[in-house]
Parts: structure tokens; C-alpha cells; sequence
């Protein structure tokens, strides 16, 4: 099964999500471009999924299995290569102390290696040193002795004097109590005269006892250590100095003092350490010099001075100087690595190269490299050394396309031509137009611009002139491209003329727009545009902008606000010409236009209309739908979903129920936005009599009675103009209740009315003039 679900670039890859303890088989398949995929590698065979642990473990120089003996003032360093797994913690301790970092102790431990350095050495840092390594599976102590060498003590006084004699004389003294840690091999005497203020001593001038093999050189593979052993004599004793290539010595070196020799000592070696190593001794009798030669058997160092010459849109040539230290060896061959900016490893290109330069071939143009070479010996591959900056792979752009004469005037000329069908690979900066007047062979820049137009001034009228435009990059220019025609500079007047294709455009909702209209006169008219009469208000959708020869409108995320008739208008000094131009946005249709009209309600259904939307997005409604919903609940149900007309009677109603009812238009675009109703009760049409009025015996006989009752009060009486309105009312009450008539919530006029009262009743007769009043 697959452990990577994505390409794997690098040759190494961390397989996650393994079960502990499992044992996994592991294979890798090499896949190419075009998909291709190779046979399979050799089985990893089985592999158990487990963290490895392994004790402390450590090797020292064999210089440490014995005491290292220093002198006061020297730097001794004390190290140690560390192992294990997981990496150990590492301490130090000095008498069983635990160290810590001080101005003259310096503690530089790494993951695989434990270093302290010891500088200006005293007596005191003399002593036991122990390096404690520690991790889960166990601990490790290394034990180191250090001995540090100092002056001895004064001898012990008094200093008795015997023997006493006209030349001669016997001195008798005790040894010092301090030898400063090594055994005294001599004392020296001094003597002066008492009349005298300065003691004598022996002088002897430095000198330096090297031994011949190491005048012959000493040759060292990296990784082993260099030992610089210098026996030497002087008295006083002399300064000592130490210096590599004339220059100072590595962080890395540790220097030795005794008495009467000095020790030079580096470990680990590399290339670095190669070269000239000089001892130089000095005192008050004069000074003496030796070197010694080390060459360190290593790969090469990094060659010098890369550099990438003749650039080209698909190749460069690398060019670089061999590295100063060749590693003791004969450089073989060089290799030579490239890199995209975009990428982080680099692909090689060859590891044959045996000069030092290369022309490296089939570059992606246009893309950003880095390059790297190094040097290869017998010892293998050497530092490498590389491009401090990407380059691109370009050259000079193509040649401009068509170039036209936009303009010309007495004392100028305006140009216009077509982008280069290719940059050369590097962004072109601009284009120079170049005149040549008539009658001479010598071309002239006249203009440099960075657009694909440009204006040429200063002619002289009259004059005729050839014209040539070139574009360059970053690589230079390319070839010349002249106007077919050469230019008479002279005054041309040529009425504008925009030349449409359509008038009308359709513009789907969401979508862009782009026009663009060829504008043609002489001098170059000047564009206004205009929308539904009012000047175009440029925004941040909606933007107009000028070519050497057209007009562009451009809308952005096209919307109903940009539904309209627009005019464009080119002007120049001979006349003006206008052009309209209609732009449908195709969209969802606005809602349909209300109020909702009630035309009939019955106990069980409703009639209802509307109007059509006043936006109907830009084509035709395909229907409405309409939803009712009760008043009593929140979700809408549909009554109609496909309905052609603008109206539509509702059916299958709850009698006494009140409803609301809504309508949405839709067409190939979408559904608008709802028409909502008023609340509506269904219903009968009519009401429940109202009570007929009190009866009364008309008349009455021993036998049988007449009775009589006015028909129920009508809440809406309709007459025509003219007649007389008769509004009666049975009055009870005792006393007789006063009586008042209003009209719309005031007194009637009593003029317009007569009244006339019985006992039982009241009577409003309004005459005339009353049903001539609007109501």
C-alpha cells in the first residue's frame, strides 16, 4: 500500500502513522513527467517500528589516556566525540564540581561533541576532570588529568655564604617549597657588585633544534591530527609566536609552552589547515624563525569567482577560477548544479566538466536560476560555491508588430503599434520611436516611452520624415520596426467617426462587459460618454478608458443599475458625433407591482390581481407564483406555481379563516423578490339581517289585531341624485332620550335636514340638497 499521498521530490521521505512494534516492508517507484512509472526498488526488508536506544558511548584523542600537561598562561582544551541514542545530556566536573561557563573556561558541547577550553592557564585549573554523559539506557564517565606547569617558588633563605676567599666563594640555600609542578632542573645565579645597581646573568640567543623530518613537511589525511613539536634554547627565555600563511592561527589550535620547547596541535584537520606554519622566538639576544609545511589530504575547497556570462532566453555560461586549496590532490573534474528560485533542492546538470566553464542549455525561459560548481579530487567532492543572485534566462525581446500613424500635425507625430510577440524572456522596460528626415542616412532617438504609443515633437512643417520604433529589456534592444509610409508633417483635419458593430448589448447579471468602439479623425477627437442623459459617473466597476484608436467601456460584475442607453460623443475641431447604445443586464425580474388587489371573497375562496413587475429583467416573465399562508402559522404554501396571468381565484379555503397571499414573478433568470397582500378573512358576502323594527297594533277587534314592524336597518341605503333620503329609527327610553345626528363623526347642517318625532320613533328626513352631497 501507498505511505506518500503526495509527489515526493527529494530522495527521502519520514513514513508516518506506523503501529509500534509492527514490522514494515518498504519499496520506492519512480514516476516522470508524463507519467511513466519505473518497476519497483529492491525490498528494504522488514523493519520493526521501534525507537532505537543505545548507551552512552564516546572516543577521546589517545593524547587524553595520559596526563596533558600544559603551562601556565597556554590554552588546553579537552574534548570528546559523544554518541547514543537518544543523544546524551553532557555535563562536566572539575573535583567532582560541576562546571560552569566563566571568562577563561569556555563550555562549547554540541549534539556529538563535548569541548571545554581552558585559556590563560593557572596552577589552580590543574587537576580531575570527568565528562559525564547520560541517557535513558545508561551513563558514561570519561576521566581527564591536567597538569599545569608554572614557575617554581623562591629557594628557601636563608642563603649562608662560607668559604669565603679573594675569588672565590661557597652558597648554601634550601629548595623552593613550590617546583610549580614539575621537577626543577637548575637554579640560575646571579651577582653584581655592591657599588653596582644591575645583576648579571648568561645571555644566549634563541635557538630553534627542529627536527628533519619535520623540515620535510608533514602530510596529514583529514580528520587526523597535526603534532608541531619545537625544541629550542635561549636565555633569557625567550617569547614564542605562532603564525599560518603569515596570518593567525584557527580557533581550533592549541599551543604548548615549555621551558625549552613549544607544540603546535590541531585535530580533526581539514583542507583549511593546510599551509605554512611558522615558530618565531624572541629575546634580548636577537630572534630566530622556522616554518614547517602541513598539507592536509581532503576535497577541494570551493572554486573562486563564479560568474555567468552570454545569457540567453533558454541557456547562460557559467565561468569561475579553480579553488585556491585543491585538497593535496589533482583536480579531476567539476561539477556543475542548477536551481529554480521557486524550488529549495538543486538538480544536477554534469559531473564531467574538466574546464572551468560550462554553458548550461534548456532553461525554462523567462525563469529565475541559481547556479553551483565544485571541484572533485581523488578524495572526493569539494565545497561549492554559488550564485549570490538568481538569474534569468532571457535575451533581447522580438521586434514590435505593426507600427501606425495615429496623428500628425506640423510639429508632431503620433505613433501606435503592436507588443512584441515575446519579451526575450525578460520584462520588456520600454520602446524607443527613432526619426530619420528626409535626405539624410543617420537615425535619431526622438522619443522613449513605456507604453505602445508615442508622440514625436519638434518637426518641422512641411518636412517629410521615416519612423521606427524598437523595443528593449534588461538584455537590450531589439530589431527595428519602421512605419510602411514615411510622414509629411503638415496639419490634417478629418471629421470623427466611431465605428459600432451593434447598439444594443446584453449583459448577463454577475458577468463583465467590455466594448470597445474604433474611433477615426483628424486632429485625435476627444471622447465624453454619457448614461440615460447624465454624464457617465465612473466608478470602481464601471470604468471608460482611451486607446491610441479606440474607446473602451468596461463594467465589472454587471448589475441592474447598469441597465440604460449610454452615449458616446467624439469631438474634434471640424464636428462632433454621438452614438447611442442600449445595455440590457439580464437578471431576476423585480417584484410585481401592487398594491394586491381583493376583487371577491367568498366562504370558501379568494379572487385576487396584481400588475406586472416594473423591471423584468431584461426578457420576457415566464409566469408567477403565488403562496397563501395562514395568519396563524409562519410557512407559506404554494397555490399556483405556473400562473400566465395576472390574476388568479384562490380555492379550498377554511370559511372564517384569515389568510395572506403573496406573488413572485420569475423568469429564465431567477424568482424576484414577493408582492405581500393584507390579511384577509373568507367568508360569506353578505351579513345576518339586523332586527326588524318593534311592532305596534295597527288596529284591533274583538277577534284579531293588524301588526305592523319596519323592515331591519340597512347599514348602505343607495339612492339616485335627487330623490330624498329616509333614515328612521326606533328610540326607546324614559325620559325620551335626546336625539343628535352626525355625518362622518360631525353635526349634521339643519339646513339640509327635517326631522320629525313621534312618541315611539325618530324620523330624519333629508331633503334634496343632502343626497346631492358626496358621500
Amino acid at each position: 500500500m501507498k505511505a506518500s499521498f503526495t509527489n515526493v521530490i527529494e530522495t527521502n521521505f519520514t513514513v508516518t502513522g506506523l503501529t509500534e512494534g509492527a514490522k514494515y516492508d518498504f519499496r520506492v517507484i519512480a514516476k516522470n513527467a508524463v507519467g511513466t512509472i519505473s518497476k519497483p526498488s529492491y525490498n528494504s526488508g522488514p523493519i520493526a517500528a521501534l525507537d532505537e536506544v543505545e548507551p552512552p558511548k564516546f572516543s577521546i584523542d589517545p593524547e587524553y589516556t595520559q596526563t596533558l600537561i600544559v603551562n601556565a598562561g597556554d590554552t588546553f582544551k579537552l574534548d570528546a566525540d559523544v554518541y547514543g541514542k537518544p543523544l546524551p545530556a553532557i555535563q562536566w566536573f572539575k573535583n567532582d564540581k560541576e562546571l560552569e561557563n566563566t571568562i577563561r573556561c569556555d563550555i562549547r558541547n554540541t549534539d556529538n561533541r563535548a569541548l571545554i577550553i581552558v585559556k590563560d592557564a593557572v596552577r589552580q585549573d590543574g587537576g580531575n576532570y570527568t565528562l559525564q554523559l547520560t541517557n535513558v539506557a545508561g551513563s558514561q564517565t570519561v576521566q581527564f588529568h591536567v597538569k599545569v606547569l608554572d614557575k617554581p617558588g623562591p629557594p628557601e633563605g636563608p642563603l649562608h655564604v662560607t668559604g669565603v676567599s679573594s675569588d672565590k666563594c661557597t652558597l648554601i640555600w634550601h629548595a623552593p617549597l613550590d617546583d610549580g609542578g614539575n621537577t626543577i632542573t637548575h637554579y640560575i645565579i646571579e651577582r653584581r657588585e655592591t657599588s653596582r645597581l644591575a645583576w648579571t646573568d648568561k645571555l644566549e640567543t634563541p635557538e630553534i633544534h627542529l627536527d628533519s623530518e619535520l623540515r620535510k613537511g608533514i602530510v596529514v589525511r583529514a580528520g587526523g591530527s597535526i603534532r608541531i613539536n619545537v625544541p629550542f634554547k635561549g636565555r633569557p627565555i625567550p617569547d614564542i609566536k605562532w603564525t599560518k600563511d603569515e596570518g593567525e592561527l584557527s580557533e581550533k589550535t592549541v599551543l604548548e609552552k615549555g621551558l625549552n620547547f613549544t607544540q603546535l596541535s590541531i585535530d580533526s584537520c581539514d583542507r583549511r589547515d593546510s599551509g605554512k606554519y611558522t615558530v618565531t622566538l624572541q629575546n634580548s639576544s636577537g630572534s630566530v624563525s622556522e616554518f614547517v609545511a602541513v598539507k592536509v589530504l581532503d576535497t577541494p575547497g570551493a572554486p573562486l569567482n563564479l560568474v555567468i556570462k552570454d545569457i540567453k532566453k533558454d541557456s547562460v555560461t557559467l565561468v569561475w577560477e579553480p579553488p585556491l586549496i585543491d585538497g593535496g590532490a589533482k583536480i579531476k573534474n567539476y561539477i556543475v548544479d542548477k536551481r529554480e528560485s521557486t524550488r529549495k533542492a538543486y538538480a544536477n546538470i554534469t559531473t564531467k566538466c574538466s574546464k572551468t566553464t560550462y554553458k548550461v542549455e534548456d532553461l525554462a525561459e523567462g525563469a529565475m536560476y541559481y547556479f553551483r560548481v565544485m571541484a572533485e579530487n581523488e578524495y572526493g567532492v569539494g565545497l561549492p560555491v554559488e550564485t549570490k543572485t538568481a538569474s534569468k534566462a532571457s535575451e533581447v525581446p522580438q521586434p514590435v508588430g505593426k507600427v501606425m500613424l495615429t496623428d500628425v500635425t506640423k510639429v508632431s507625430a503620433s505613433l501606435a503599434w503592436e507588443k512584441p510577440e515575446h519579451d526575450g524572456g525578460s520584462r520588456i522596460a520600454g520602446y524607443l520611436i527613432e526619426m530619420q528626415p528626409k535626405g539624410t542616412d543617420k537615425w535619431g532617438v526622438a522619443a522613449n516611452v513605456k507604453t505602445c504609443e508615442g508622440i514625436v515633437t519638434g518637426l518641422t512643417g512641411g518636412q517629410e520624415y521615416l519612423f521606427r520604433v524598437l523595443a528593449y529589456n534588461e538584455k537590450g534592444k531589439s530589431e527595428p520596426k519602421t512605419l510602411a509610409a514615411p510622414v509629411i508633417a503638415n496639419d490634417l483635419t478629418i471629421e470623427p467617426s466611431l465605428k459600432l458593430q451593434f447598439n444594443t448589448y446584453s449583459v448577463k447579471s454577475g458577468k463583465d462587459f467590455k466594448l470597445e468602439i474604433p474611433i477615426f479623425g483628424r486632429p485625435k477627437p476627444k471622447i465624453t460618454w454619457s448614461k440615460d442623459g447624465q454624464s457617465l459617473k465612473v466608478t470602481s466597476r464601471v470604468t471608460t478608458f482611451l486607446t491610441p484608436t479606440s474607446t473602451i467601456l468596461q463594467i465589472t460584475e454587471a448589475c441592474k443599475d447598469d441597465l440604460g442607453k449610454y452615449t458616446v460623443t467624439a469631438t474634434n475641431s471640424v464636428c462632433a458625433v454621438t452614438e447611442d447604445i442600449s445595455i440590457i443586464i439580464l437578471d431576476k425580474p423585480g417584484p410585481p407591482t401592487g398594491p394586491i388587489k381583493v376583487n371577491e371573497v367568498s366562504n370558501n375562496s379568494v379572487s385576487i390581481s396584481w400588475e406586472p413587475p416594473e423591471y423584468t429583467g431584461g426578457c420576457q416573465v415566464k409566469h408567477y407564483i403565488v403562496e397563501k399562508r395562514d395568519t396563524t402559522e409562519t410557512t407559506w404554501q404554494v397555490v399556483a406555481g405556473s400562473v400566465a396571468r395576472t390574476s388568479l381565484k384562490i380555492t379550498k379555503l377554511k370559511t372564517g379563516a384569515e389568510y395572506q397571499f403573496r406573488v413572485i414573478a420569475e423568469n429564465r433568470y431567477g424568482k424576484s423578490a414577493p408582492l405581500d397582500s393584507k390579511s384577509i378573512v373568507v367568508q360569506y358576502p353578505y351579513k345576518p339581517p339586523g332586527p326588524p323594527g318593534t311592532p305596534y297594533v295597527k288596529s284591533a277587534t274583538k277577534d284579531q289585531m293588524i301588526i305592523e314592524w319596519n323592515e331591519p336597518y340597512k347599514d348602505v341605503i343607495v339612492v339616485s341624485a335627487g330623490d330624498n333620503i329616509v333614515l328612521d329609527a326606533d328610540i326607546h327610553g324614559k325620559p325620551t332620550p335626546d336625539i343628535q345626528w352626525l355625518k362622518e363623526g360631525k353635526e349634521m347642517d339643519k339646513i339640509l335636514r327635517k326631522m320629525q318625532n313621534t312618541f315611539s320613533e325618530f324620523v330624519l328626513r333629508i331633503m334634496l340638497d343632502l343626497a346631492n352631497q358626496k358621500k
